[in-house]
């Protein structure tokens, strides 16, 4: 099923690319309402995670123990869209500043959310000195782990993950520079197996409703284009580098990314079950350097991304390592508003490894993936933009022992900073 879909995105890419788009000049009409789709949104928040239960081994018996609340700080960056009906953000945690009681009998015990990456809706929009209520979902990695004050083991113990899709619902309160939310979150996925042995399992219940309260920068960035004179001046940027054949740019980006797990490795399932449920990757590079071609409005570019996993627990280490080049080549579908998807498939050289306690195992293949996202481009006259990138390669995977050890993760860059050599220069004349 995932590789007919993946072959369908291709066709399409294929039919797509076969037609191409035609240069264009900027009126006033156009930029009024463009620029005003989207603004930039940065700041931080609190996170408040309720508490729960979990058990542990008493002299051989399970015992239920109860554990208090998560207070957590994180910074976020998004995007506000569909003027001002719709916000899509990306929020990093500031785990080592979390405050949490441990409760009795345990050593350290560990309950946080990684990166969370949501949408907003609102139905009333967002505009200065209003209130406005929306309904949200979100994905993050939730991490729980526990560590009893009678464990010996040289590794310590095994991280459970999951990817959990809360709801989320609450009010923002817009001022001249500034939105302030707070909202709450329901977590169905609240309950878990937990292990507390290389053999035995604790029942983990989470509390399903957490709390948030955020205070967000705005900035317009674009609202300087909403002038005779800007738009004047726009049209003639357009036509230099029209001239100059600099429309067709040689580019470079860069920017943070994620490997979400899509496929758990039976390989750990069969040999290391207590690693099973472990989602163990950092966030990695996303390099790229490319052509971009305005006619068909597309790009060839060359990508590097590379990451990194760890599992631990129970007398056991096992590091992964995945280094990624691919060529890529993908169709710009449509621009709405300045918001310009894209889709088209990556070809790649794939070095992946597996150390297990210090034996390592290697494999070298090529690999066809997906790539998919957006542009935030309102016109195409400028030195830079920001990307949105989505890669996913079905099947991904190394053997080991008749086993398969899974990276067909789907990675997420959700800003990419793109910029064009040569416009500057040349609009600077």
């Amino acid at each position: 099923m995932k590789n007919s879909i993946l072959y369908l995105a291709l066709l399409l890419f294929f039919s797509v690319n076969l037609f191409g788009q035609s240069d264009s000049t900027y009126t006033m009409k156009y930029l009024d309402k463009s620029t005003r789709f989207a603004w930039l949104t940065y700041g931080g928040d609190l996170n408040y995670l309720s508490g729960g239960s979990t058990q542990q081994l008493v002299n051989g018996i399970k015992q239920s123990t109860d554990f208090k609340s998560t207070l957590t700080p994180r910074l976020t960056i998004g995007g506000i869209h569909f003027w001002g009906h719709a916000d899509f953000y990306v929020t990093f945690p500031l785990s080592f500043l979390s405050l949490q009681d441990t409760p009795v009998g345990i050593n350290e015990l560990n309950i946080n959310q990684r990166v969370e990456t949501g949408m907003r809706l609102y139905p009333i929009k967002l505009q200065p000195k209003s209130l406005s209520p929306f309904l949200g979902v979100s994905f993050s990695r939730l991490r729980f782990s526990q560590e009893s004050e009678n464990s010996n083991s040289s590794n310590g113990v095994p991280t459970f993950d999951r990817f959990t899709y809360p709801i989320q619902f609450g009010l923002t309160y817009t001022s001249k520079n500034w939105h302030i939310s707070a909202s709450a979150y329901y977590n169905y996925q609240n309950e878990f197996n937990y292990f507390i042995s290389p053999t035995e399992t604790a029942e983990v219940r989470l509390d399903p409703i957490s709390f948030n309260i955020s205070l967000f920068r705005y900035i317009d960035t674009d609202r300087k284009a909403r002038t005779p004179k800007a738009v004047d001046q726009i049209n003639r940027d357009y036509n230099i580098l029209k001239n100059e054949n600099l429309l067709n740019a040689w580019f470079f980006g860069i920017g943070p990314s994620s490997a979400l797990r899509m496929n758990k490795s039976p390989f750990l399932k069969e040999n290391y079950p207590y690693f099973y449920d472990d989602f163990s990757t950092t966030l990695i590079p996303d390099i790229t350097f490319g052509r971009y071609f305005n006619k068909p409005d597309a790009n060839i570019n060359l990508s590097y991304r590379t990451y990194r996993g760890e599992y631990e627990g129970f007398d056991t280490a096992i590091k992964t390592r995945r280094h990624s080049i691919g060529v890529e080549s993908i169709k710009f579908l449509f621009n709405y508003h300045g918001f310009v998807p894209f889709a088209g498939p990556i070809l790649s050289y794939e070095n992946l490894r597996t150390s297990i306690n210090g034996t390592v195992y290697n494999d070298n293949k090529v690999a066809l993936g997906l790539t998919f996202g957006w542009d935030i481009r309102v016109i195409k006259s400028r030195t830079f933009l920001l990307r949105t990138n989505l890669r996913y390669y079905p099947n991904l995977h190394m053997d080991i022992n008749g086993d398969k050890m899974m990276f067909d993760h789907l990675e997420f860059n959700f800003i990419q900073f793109v910029y064009f050599l040569g416009r500057k220069k040349a609009l600077s004349k």
